[in-house]
């Protein structure tokens, strides 16, 4: 995965020379909601088998579909984001070459003391032109969460979900960017 670049004791931080890296999931970030989901499932089961209650199978249902939903959320080791010099690697697109990324930055959002970072990917074609190597994946993977979205031209990557640092993580990015578009 990822690991912290070395910092110039003055305390500039140095360009990086780019290195390829995956990072996935902080595991903490979704265990509630498929554990609790779990929950949900064990008692909607034993208050249907005591009570003889068909109705807490409802209670279930739904912890059943937080669990399936959210369960990449604690798959630590399956790569979420990363980045070569073919492109910049995202799960369940693929490869995006860096010739059709024309812009990166990286936007912050907080809420109380909590930080939501997200990588804004700006394209120059549309995504199905952009991907080099589109990644295959089962079609139940279709219908659980995900770390991106599509808006028009914008590929926006959530951060804050990884088992990195936002600014590593864009350090990272920018110099395989800069590098490839050279």
């Amino acid at each position: 995965m990822i690991e912290p670049d070395s910092r110039d004791p003055a305390g500039a931080d140095p360009e990086p020379v780019p290195r390829s890296f995956a990072v996935g999931y902080n595991p903490m970030a979704g265990e509630m909601f498929v554990y609790g989901g779990a929950v949900l499932v064990v008692i909607g089961c034993i208050v249907t088998v005591v009570q003889g209650n068909p109705v807490a199978l409802l209670l279930s249902l739904i912890g059943l579909a937080s669990t399936v939903y959210y369960r990449p959320l604690i798959e630590a080791r399956r790569p979420q984001l990363g980045a070569n010099m073919q492109g910049l690697y995202v799960e369940r697109i693929g490869i995006v070459g860096w010739r059709a990324v024309t812009g990166l930055d990286m936007t912050e959002t907080y809420i109380r003391n909590m930080r939501f970072a997200k990588l804004v990917v700006t394209l120059k074609v549309p995504l199905e032109q952009a991907v080099v190597e589109p990644e295959q994946f089962p079609a139940w993977r279709r219908y659980t969460s995900r770390n991106w979205t599509q808006k028009g031209d914008r590929l926006e990557i959530k951060l804050d979900t990884l088992k990195a640092d936002p600014e590593v993580v864009m350090r990272r990015v920018r110099a395989f960017h800069r590098m490839a578009n050279a």
